[in-house]
């Protein structure tokens, strides 16, 4: 957990010295400064992942695959909450047990910088019994083994640069621009974070840190007045630093055991929206392929993709909403006079 704040105390000052962008569109996209932009979100980015024995192999799962997510875009800023409500909740929650998903993401644009900052939680696995036999630390129950104490906790973030001003990192990711002329940019990023798996009725825990670097294009195809397309293609090269700590008696130590990965990762996606002054939508499918050096106890999916579907309308925000924002940007020293 230290080092993922470290890279932030790091990185702080850079994000300071950003420029704010103005008050101006240009002829490649509007800028939707003066609106409040609420948005709906449906995705299946809920992770799962493979446990690796000596003697046993099986897949945990939550169980669910859905969560909803709520954002409130305004101007350089976005605030989104995903959570797993009731009505989306599997039907066989009693075979399986229940899936507890939060998440709180921020999202910063500082004129070529786009920043994000990801807390995600998920709560309550399962795994089919017949695949391991004896696990006396679980609640068995029908034909499988109900985890429900089992917790992922992800803290992460992502810096990215764009090189061409003409493509709009809003209009992408929270729709606070609307792109009025195709165009694409190189992208490189750094992701960076924390990651660990928890139980306090099993015998081990898993925690790792790590940081990749992406270097990819992404293009936006303006189709018509209101609708669009994207496509984006990266690929990446980082490093894992892992921790493995099993608790074998009260009366003696915890044991750990550390080993690092090398990753190679590539992904891609594709989506297309429509776009009114107030009311836009869209969808948006993502793909994910990570290769890693060393075999480790606990694999993720090595190949997986994950859909998004959004809804959303554009309010005229309030005025203290524009002058709060106003005030703030008129602090920026690096802003252009």
């Amino acid at each position: 957990m230290k080092q993922f704040f470290l890279v932030i105390f790091i990185f702080l000052p850079f994000f300071i010295r950003a420029q704010l962008e103005e008050d101006t569109s240009n002829s490649y996209f509007v800028k939707m400064n003066n609106t409040l932009n609420l948005r709906l979100d449906l995705d299946n980015d809920v992770r799962s992942f493979v446990y690796e024995g000596v003697k046993d192999n099986y897949s945990i799962e939550p169980n669910t695959n859905l969560r909803l997510a709520v954002a409130v875009n305004y101007r350089f800023i976005s605030l989104k909450i995903g959570f797993s409500p009731k009505f989306l909740a599997a039907s066989d929650a009693e075979l399986k047990g229940n899936t507890k998903i939060f998440r709180l993401s921020l999202n910063i644009f500082l004129k070529d910088i786009y920043q994000n900052f990801d807390y995600n939680q998920v709560k309550g696995y399962y795994i089919e019994s017949d695949v391991v036999p004896t696990l006396d630390i679980a609640q068995i129950q029908n034909d499988y083994v109900i985890l429900p104490n089992l917790k992922t906790l992800s803290i992460t973030g992502t810096t990215s640069y764009r090189f061409n001003e003409n493509y709009s990192f809003k209009a992408v990711i929270n729709q606070n621009e609307i792109q009025t002329k195709s165009s694409g940019s190189f992208i490189p990023s750094l992701y960076y974070g924390y990651f660990e798996i928890t139980d306090d009725t099993t015998p081990q825990d898993i925690k790792s840190w790590f940081a990749i670097l992406n270097a990819g294009y992404f293009h936006t195809f303006v189709i018509n007045q209101n609708w669009y397309s994207n496509l984006g293609l990266s690929t990446g090269l980082g490093i894992e630093f892992n921790k493995l700590i099993t608790r074998s008696d009260e009366n003696l130590p915890d044991i750990t055991t550390n080993h690092n990965n090398a990753a190679v990762n590539i992904s891609t996606q594709i989506g297309l929206g429509y776009n009114s002054r107030r009311f836009y939508g869209g969808t948006a499918l993502t793909g994910n392929a990570t290769q890693r050096n060393e075999q480790s106890i606990i694999q993720f999916d090595s190949v997986r993709g994950y859909f998004k579907i959004y809804v959303g309308y554009r309010f005229d925000a309030p005025k203290s909403f524009e002058k709060g924002m106003d005030w703030i940007e008129s602090k920026n020293p690096f802003k252009k006079k």
